[in-house]
């Protein structure tokens, strides 16, 4: 197993995990279905929207994207051997756009959150937002506002809010 395909796994399950965290804490409510679009490698671009869940995702040949929306927004957008994944949950807007070889994770939840990461260059990065926070990561910096943390293993930028 090559370090980058290592790398990613782990970054994924770390996503993953997290999601499933916010997920335990979150309180039950009557909802709409989530939703959840996935594209792989040469796939075709998904939209799906059930109510308040709704998602997109878009990769090119080399890469992969998945946004899923639990009464929330999620999208993925990859290209340039990238695998992008956004999660929107309970009211949250999650946005992952990756490229050259980066692997963003988003995850927004909460009322009004919104998680913006745009990844560029090999490596991991992750953009959380709680309820009513903004974080954005770029490759020029990191902005938490509210409850929120971002970090990239590419530039080394992050924040916590």
């Amino acid at each position: 197993m090559s370090r980058t395909t290592l790398v990613r796994t782990i970054g994924g399950a770390a996503a993953f995990s997290i999601a499933g965290a916010c997920a335990l804490i979150m309180p039950g409510t009557a909802s709409a279905a989530p939703v959840g679009c996935t594209t792989a490698p040469g796939g075709v671009a998904e939209i799906a929207l059930d109510g308040l869940s709704q998602c997109d995702s878009t990769a090119d040949a080399t890469s992969a994207a998945a946004g899923f929306g639990f009464d929330g927004w999620g999208s993925a957008t990859a290209i340039g051997n990238t695998a992008a994944l956004a999660l929107g949950l309970a009211g949250g807007t999650a946005v992952a756009d990756g490229a050259l070889g980066a692997g963003p994770a988003t995850i927004a939840f909460g009322p009004g959150s919104v998680a913006v990461n745009e990844g560029v260059g090999p490596g991991l990065s992750i953009a959380v937002a709680g309820p009513g926070a903004t974080v954005t990561l770029t490759p020029t910096g990191a902005v938490c506002d509210g409850p929120s943390l971002a970090g990239s293993f590419t530039t080394l930028q992050g924040c916590i809010g």
